[in-house]
């Protein structure tokens, strides 16, 4: 009949089975490119606001009823859109390749941080020659859920004042008996004396900074890396 106005189909959040056919109806009024692009940025819109802000590993140990909740919450915020508002929306997010191949990034800075150096202490120790022996002392917590066999770090020592630090290296350390969940250790390392850790010109005034770059698991495969 004519004069009568048909307006734009809108996502209906009430429940999951009227959100998916409103999904559709919208999918059905554009184009192809433009519904390519409404269902990446549905997936997008839906995964960052269910997140609400928390890490994939907080989101990880939810239980099956606060997951739901969340879709929940994420699908009544879409409620009453239209196609093209959600398609002005996608135009604020990042492109879906580049959030895919970022994914796992958040993740393994999070899991590295949970190896918690507590302590990082540097001395110049004189041995029984007269000679200067340096020791790194650190004492770590292994908080990432995951047996740890192998750390690997970058060290950087500076002195207060001074722009170049006097070391700035990258070592690992393979740990025997490995490092267990929840486990805090201590340990004594000793760097070569004839390298950059074994300068007699490092002052007392010289702090240590640790950087955990990479974690190993007992069979030697890599569990986190630093990218």
């Amino acid at each position: 009949m004519s004069g009568i106005a048909h307006a734009d189909p809108t996502i209906d959040g009430s429940n999951p089975r009227y959100f998916d056919r409103s999904l559709q109806e919208i999918r059905a009024s554009l184009d192809e490119a433009e519904a390519e692009r409404f269902n990446e940025a549905i997936e997008a819109l839906l995964m960052r606001r269910s997140q609400q802000g928390m890490t994939i590993v907080e989101i990880s140990e939810l239980s099956d009823d606060e997951l739901e909740a969340m879709a929940t919450e994420a699908r009544r915020s879409l409620h009453g859109l239209r196609g093209p508002e959600v398609l002005e929306l996608a135009g604020e997010l990042p492109e879906k390749s580049k959030e895919a191949d970022g994914l796992d990034i958040p993740i393994a800075q999070e899991m590295l941080d949970r190896f918690v150096i507590e302590s990082a202490e540097y001395q110049l120790i004189e041995d029984d020659s007269l000679n200067a022996a340096p020791v790194i002392t650190l004492r770590v917590t292994n908080n990432t859920g995951e047996p740890v066999a192998r750390a690997h770090f970058r060290g950087v020592l500076q002195s207060p004042g001074r722009s170049v630090p006097w070391v700035d290296e990258m070592f690992y350390y393979t740990i025997s008996g490995g490092i267990e969940p929840g486990e805090t250790l201590e340990w004594n390392l000793a760097p070569d004396s004839t390298g950059p850790w074994g300068n007699p010109s490092i002052g007392d005034d010289a702090s240590l900074s640790i950087e955990v770059l990479r974690l190993d698991d007992p069979s030697g495969s890599m569990l986190w890396e630093r990218p």
